[in-house]
């Protein structure tokens, strides 16, 4: 399924962030007592941090939660990025395998035996993975960009200027250069909350993991 496409689950641990019903009715009060940095200085420094992410490795737990803050479904697994590739892998609960290059995008779903291909452009435009996955990072005309201050890193909270795209706001969490978490809030009031353990040596990915064999009589769909 594409969720994580749509929400970034669905991209993209010790991440520390409240749950939805909190997160967002105490922001007032959250920026009254952080440090706030003006806003093409945070569009920058916000560009900065994902150009050190090229090459990026991480093991997940990812939360979806609903309006009410209610916990509709959590999954777990590990995701590489060595961009403009990534792959995004789910262990748990349900299997599922996630790559894509410059030109594909292929979901493997080993319980329904399936495997769906989609040009990676048409898959990820207006979506979350799209800031973790493109070589040209310039998010000042597409975003506004807000950076707080938090006791070990930081927050960059991402809104998007167009009212037409998936999400209303992402919000991604640092702990010195490394991304520790995600969150992604959609009109509906559902919110995703992805949280990062980093791998202890990024440099070890291989463009190799990144190719996705599949068993013989697997259902194909696209491509």
């Amino acid at each position: 399924m594409l969720l994580w496409v749509m929400s970034f689950s669905t991209l993209v641990s010790a991440s520390a962030a409240p749950a939805a019903a909190s997160f967002y009715t105490d922001t007032e009060a959250t920026e009254d007592l952080t440090r706030k940095l003006p806003i093409d200085q945070d569009a920058a420094l916000l560009e900065a941090r994902l150009q050190t992410l090229a090459a990026y490795s991480a093991s997940f737990i990812q939360d979806i939660q609903g309006a009410r803050g209610q916990l509709l479904e959590r999954s777990s697994g590990h995701v590489s990025v060595l961009r403009p590739a990534f792959r995004w892998q789910v262990d748990n609960p349900y299997p599922q395998i996630i790559v894509a290059d410059q030109a594909l995008l292929k979901i493997y779903d080993p319980d329904l035996e399936q495997l769906t291909i989609r040009p990676m452009d048409e898959a990820l435009k207006d979506t979350p993975i799209s800031l973790l996955s493109r070589d040209a990072i310039a998010l000042s005309g597409d975003f506004t960009i807000t950076r707080v201050a938090e006791e070990e890193g930081e927050m960059f909270i991402v809104v998007p200027r167009s009212e037409e795209t998936l999400y209303a706001e992402i919000r991604l969490q640092f702990s010195s250069a490394h991304l520790i978490g995600l969150g992604i809030l959609d009109h509906l009031g559902q919110y995703t909350q992805i949280s990062f353990t980093p791998d202890p040596d990024s440099t070890v990915i291989q463009s190799s993991d990144f190719q996705l064999e599949v068993p013989p009589g697997t259902d194909v769909i696209g491509g």
